[in-house]
């Protein structure tokens, strides 16, 4: 069978997402389109997302009416939440199924960053729904991108592997957030009857809390207008290099591409800026960083994070906020996001680079203590304050790797 795979939070599920499905159905003549919730995104916050009853329960009223589009509850009942993960588990299990994985337009430029794309790409063809309000070249950039790194057939799929797909739709930027955040009665013209029906009667999304978190294509739009293109360029090569390292270490990969992406986010900030932040929001200001300001982007940072983007998870916040100091006993992640700053693929100029990233994948506590000792070497050398962070950082990596 020719199976289209349309998976998402679906929080909730509203008539852009059966529209996709509609147009790909008909567009590619599928057997069945499933639109399939997913278990837990790893880049959301799942105390913010509503309960998998409510979910699915929407879904199963939004396509209840339609022939060959139905719900799937596969993701949910295999815990899945990476979709290389859930498409190589339907290989096992249908081997003879085509798969024709469905995304919206505005996920292609973040694809590469997904856990495993080789694999998606191996186990699905890609449907890439293309919106009517998405830059055209730049899309279209993407996309040849996309199928010059994978060796992608983009003009004839005839048995769906290695394949991309454009469908050119009416489809524009209508996002489940928006209806999280707005008065139910605004975005009733953008809900299945039913799903408004149900959201109504169950009293969803009645508290402004509610799933506020930024997706990461809107952090990277918003960042690309707030810093400098150099800066831009270098926080993609620490976000792209961190989910490279997270994958080695056995670290979830979107929250070490999230924290990399965030990393930076009080960097246009001016020294004069960063103190007021912190003395608005009595956030502490040590006696180093009274002196040296610009180490205050890292807990700026973590508070941008959480009150612009509101991003919840401790563990990346805690990340953004140690990765300019470092300190004793950091997590995997923190460890991660401070190197993986310190090497990304945009650095040139610290020393032993080409040793650093011999070493990144290979062993993170020795990775970790000589970008501490070169960064010690370094500010001795210019005569400049070190943070206490700093030193007991470095102290308490020498003796890990004693130890080892």
């Amino acid at each position: 069978m020719k199976i289209g795979l349309l998976g998402g939070t679906f929080d909730p599920v509203h008539n852009t997402h059966i529209y996709m499905a509609k147009e790909t159905l008909k567009a590619l003549k599928l057997d069945k389109v499933y639109l399939m919730p997913s278990f837990c995104p790893p880049h959301k916050n799942s105390a913010k997302i509503t309960s998998e009853y409510h979910r699915i329960n929407m879904v199963k009223l939004a396509v209840e009416e339609f022939d060959n589009i139905e719900y799937s509850d596969f993701e949910i009942k295999n815990k899945f939440s990476y979709t290389a993960d859930t498409l190589t588990a339907w290989k096992e299990l249908y081997p003879e199924d085509e798969l024709y994985f469905i995304v919206g337009g505005d996920s292609v430029s973040s694809f590469e960053n997904w856990y495993h794309p080789e694999i998606i790409l191996e186990k699905a063809a890609l449907v890439v729904i293309r919106r009517n309000d998405l830059t055209l070249g730049s899309f279209e950039n993407t996309v040849k991108k996309l199928i010059t790194k994978y060796h992608l057939n983009s003009e004839k799929i005839s048995d769906c592997q290695r394949g991309l797909v454009i469908l050119d739709t009416d489809v524009s930027g209508i996002s489940s957030s928006f209806i999280r955040n707005h008065p139910l009665e605004l975005c009733k013209d953008i809900l299945p009857v039913k799903v408004y029906e149900y959201i109504r009667k169950n009293k969803l999304y009645t508290d402004e809390d509610v799933n506020m978190a930024w997706s990461v294509s809107e952090i990277k739009s918003d960042l690309q207008k707030i810093l400098k293109e150099s800066r831009y360029v270098h926080t993609l090569g620490v976000a792209k290099t961190a989910k490279d390292m997270a994958e080695i270490f056995d670290v979830n990969p979107n929250q070490a591409y999230l924290a990399g992406l965030l990393h930076d986010c009080a960097k246009h900030y001016s020294n004069e800026q960063l103190i007021e932040t912190c003395v608005k929001n009595n956030i502490l200001i040590s006696k180093y960083e009274k002196n040296a300001p610009y180490l205050l982007h890292g807990k700026v940072g973590a508070y941008i994070a959480e009150k612009k983007y509101y991003i919840e998870d401790d563990q990346v916040l805690n990340a953004v906020k140690w990765h300019t100091t470092g300190k004793p006993e950091m997590t995997k992640l923190e460890q991660i996001i401070f190197c993986a700053d310190y090497i990304e693929p945009g650095r040139s100029v610290q020393p032993n680079l080409s040793f650093l990233r011999q070493i990144a994948m290979k062993d993170l506590d020795l990775l970790t203590y000589h970008i501490l000792k070169d960064t010690l070497n370094y500010l001795q050398n210019k005569n400049q304050l070190i943070d206490s962070f700093t030193k007991e950082a470095y102290e308490f990596y020498k003796e890990k790797i004693g130890e080892k």
